[in-house]
């Protein structure tokens, strides 16, 4: 039994705050054995998604008609997937498993680079981090990663290698004495950064101006029922994957997120649009990290 106070444990949630109109049950396109842990997906323009198995150390292949599949076998602990411009992937790693906390974490961590076909053809090092996890791109070749254990937020030079502090902030930091990161995912919005804090269940934005952070985070909505990756629809719709038992769903506007039932996708960590915008594919971990016993599973949830 994994033990609660893992760093990457969130409490049960309950309900949040309005439930949605009836909606489809989730469709479960792969299923892997009790104790697997999918972290973060991407899909890709030729409609496979591509999602990060952490404790086996793989990336895995999804696509309709063929189904699951191994993609590619990494040296190190997969997080985050981050599409780069050229058709590579910037890819999170900790060198050690979460298991053994941050101490063990600490310096452990880099980005490797991932050609189409998924071989490693590079490493940058990020030897001052703990916790990396969600990774967006800021700008062509210029990758922002969130680490969960400092608060902060990294800013990598792809083609250099470089690595220097982009935004530290009281509002990106866990809480002392609860389980569960502080920064995790990260989108752009227009002209503006959206974070995610589990610990504090909160989506924060990050105004821009001319590539750096401005002010300080603003909350967007408190998350009640959790908050891990998100997802941002062309009309501003945030869709949260909860670390819970459901989904979130965030109107423009809206101050409370709506719950998303997945019966199935149970310990969700990540989500991303389907290519149609019409659904949400999203990894659950069967709640591994909170007691539970289920699948893990990449599933498609149809929005009603």
């Amino acid at each position: 039994m994994m033990q609660r106070r893992l760093f990457l444990a969130l409490a049960p949630a309950s309900l949040l705050a309005r439930p949605v109109q009836a909606q489809p049950a989730p469709e479960i396109l792969a299923r892997f054995l009790h104790g697997t842990f999918l972290e973060n997906l991407v899909v890709m323009p030729d409609g496979r998604v591509l999602f990060t198995n952490y404790f086996a150390r793989r990336l895995e292949s999804w696509s309709e008609g063929q189904g699951a599949a191994l993609w590619a076998e990494v040296p190190a602990h997969p997080v985050s997937l981050t599409a780069l411009d050229d058709g590579r992937q910037a890819l999170a790693v900790h060198g050690a498993s979460f298991l053994g906390g941050p101490a063990v974490l600490r310096g452990s961590g880099a980005v490797l680079l991932l050609a189409a076909d998924g071989s490693v053809q590079g490493h940058i090092a990020l030897p001052e981090a703990v916790f990396p996890n969600g990774g967006v791109l800021l700008a062509p070749g210029r990758l922002l990663l969130a680490d969960s254990a400092l608060g902060r937020i990294w800013a990598i030079g792809i083609a250099a290698g470089t690595v220097a502090p982009w935004f530290d902030h009281p509002l990106l930091a866990p809480v002392a004495g609860r389980g569960g990161p502080g920064v995790n995912g990260l989108k752009m919005q227009g002209d503006a950064l959206l974070v995610s804090n589990s610990a504090t269940r909160q989506l924060l934005r990050v105004r821009l101006e001319g590539g750096a952070a401005a002010g300080v985070p603003e909350v967007v909505a408190q998350m009640t029922g959790g908050v891990d990756d998100f997802a941002v629809a062309p009309d501003g719709t945030v869709f949260a994957a909860t670390h819970a038992t459901d989904l979130a769903r965030l109107s423009p506007g809206a101050t409370a997120p709506e719950t998303i039932p997945a019966p199935g996708v149970e310990g969700s960590t990540a989500v991303a649009l389907t290519p149609d915008g019409r659904g949400l594919y999203a990894l659950g971990t069967g709640g591994l990290t909170s007691g539970g016993q289920g699948e893990a599973v990449l599933a498609r949830i149809r929005l009603a």
